[in-house]
């Protein structure tokens, strides 16, 4: 599971419990006979739930504009700085998901050694096997983007401890040739959600599958689309000098 869907998860949750909470006020006051407090009761549930998804897309909309940035500092700071705040929330794993979204942003912008650092900085063994996973699924990255090592990155996902398939992990597998086609069709449904890491990578996966596929258009399409994604992706070949007209 990926970040946003944790996180969409455990929002999701708390406005269950609120709605639960609201509802039964409804249903309260309605056996009660109260029927003047019912509308009031919607519009606050009706404005609890807004409320909350607006603050979902602002996050979205504030990280999707950082990796626009031309260095992963932004990225990183934030991810720091939500680190802490939930620790004090005493939030479970909270060091460990900081670690993975920072060494995920490190890696994007190519600053692969900066990534290792983020991850060494978690005794990763003390983590559930989901966090272990996202750990492999980063050092599995690095080792596509730095040295084209397909061996070593497959060898790191074979030995992943995790029982889910992420889709940044599904991503890796259509990148070294390991997926089959549900997988396919679920990382091309993620590479054109918005912009930021995982769509940025998920699109320089499938331009290495349409290569393999020997269909070139795609491998353009699939390029100009990670790299419309994460402007800074180190990995994509350099963009090519607009020609001017004569």
């Amino acid at each position: 599971m990926s970040s946003n869907q944790k996180q969409f998860a455990l929002i999701g949750l708390a406005a269950g419990l609120f709605a639960s909470i609201m509802l039964t006020g409804v249903v309260g006051n309605a056996a009660h006979g109260n029927y003047l407090a019912i509308p009031l009761i919607l519009l606050a549930l009706v404005f609890a739930v807004g409320a909350i998804w607006l603050g979902i897309w602002l996050n979205s909309r504030r990280i999707q504009l950082m990796y626009r940035r031309p260095t992963p500092d932004k990225l990183i700071d934030h991810y720091h700085a939500a680190c802490v705040q939930a620790k004090a929330r005493r939030i479970p794993n909270s060091d460990a998901a900081a670690a993975h979204l920072s060494a995920l942003a490190a890696t994007i912008y190519g600053q692969y050694d900066r990534a290792r650092q983020e991850l060494a900085a978690v005794d990763w063994d003390e983590t559930p096997a989901l966090f272990r996973g996202h750990r492999l699924d980063i050092l599995a990255l690095i080792a596509l983007f730095e040295k084209r090592d397909v061996a070593k990155a497959r060898q790191l996902e074979q030995g992943n401890p995790s029982d889910t398939t992420p889709i940044l992990r599904g991503a890796i597998q259509v990148a070294i040739g390991d997926a089959d086609a549900a997988t396919i069709k679920r990382i091309e449904r993620a590479a054109t959600r918005g912009t930021g890491a995982i769509p940025a990578v998920c699109a320089w996966a499938l331009s290495l599958y349409a290569d393999r596929s020997g269909q070139p258009e795609a491998v353009g399409r699939y390029t100009d689309m990670a790299r419309e994604a994460a402007p800074h992706f180190a990995a994509l070949p350099p963009a090519k000098p607009v020609r001017a007209l004569a």
